[in-house]
Formats: C-alpha cells, structure tokens, sequence
C-alpha cells in the first residue's frame, strides 16, 4: 500500500510547528532579571551583603491568565551553606497580557552570606527561566 506523499507533508508540518504551539499555549518568560529596585528595575549581578532586598523581575507573555508562576531562592554556592541550599519560595498568579512578574527576598539577619544565587523561575510546572546572582564584600 503506497502512502500519499500529501500525507507525509502534512505530518511534516504538524512536527514542526508541534513544539511551537506548545510553547505558546503555556506561554514563556521573555526576560527574567535581578534588580536593587523595584522602581528603576535596573539590572544587576551582584549585590552587596548589606543589600535590604534584592527584586527578581520576569516578563511573561502569552500565558493564560491564572497560569501559576512560581520563583525558587537557591544559594547555590554561599559561605556557611550546603551547596544548592533552597532558602524561599512563592508563587503567583499571571494575570495575563504581558507582564512583569516582581518577586522580592528580604535581607536574612545579619547580611546576606557572601557567594552565589540563583531564582529559577517556573511557569505552571516547567523551569521556564534562571537568574544568577552574586553577593561579594
């Protein structure tokens, strides 16, 4: 039995735009950063010790509203911690459109532990973005 090669064509295109429209049902996260300011939202990689509160912010488009979008605080490799030690985690809804996403962590008592951080950012249930930081003296 000969298939039709209409057939393969067809099957062709449904595989490579599959993944797309995966993609844009879930929706993504354009941009993802680390901030000193909520009100500025100027990029940065590194923090003091002293840093009251250090603003992760992160673009999402294209996610049906109420889509959980959940950040995860790591301290990846930190002085006085186990390597990839969770520290904080906290989840909010998407409203929709296309937004930023503010997610904040409070100065630990006394300073933050010198070394590296890292937020991963999640969109429903898939890692969709990471944010690396450091804290140096």
């Amino acid at each position: 039995m000969r298939v039709p090669t209409r057939f393969f064509l067809v099957a062709l295109v449904a595989l490579v735009l599959a993944p797309a429209l995966v993609a844009q049902e879930g929706g993504r996260i354009d941009t993802a950063i680390a901030s000193d300011s909520r009100e500025t939202m100027a990029e940065r990689s590194s923090f003091p010790p002293t840093q009251p509160k250090i603003y992760v912010f992160a673009m999402v488009a294209d996610a049906p509203p109420d889509t959980p979008v959940r950040a995860v605080w790591i301290a990846e490799k930190c002085e006085g911690q186990p390597p990839n030690t969770k520290f904080a985690e906290r989840t909010t809804k998407f409203p929709g459109g296309a937004t930023w996403i503010p997610f904040s962590y409070t100065k630990p008592n006394p300073q933050w532990a010198s070394g590296a951080y890292r937020v991963e950012l999640y969109l429903g249930k898939q890692l969709a973005a990471t944010v690396k930081f450091s804290v140096t003296k």
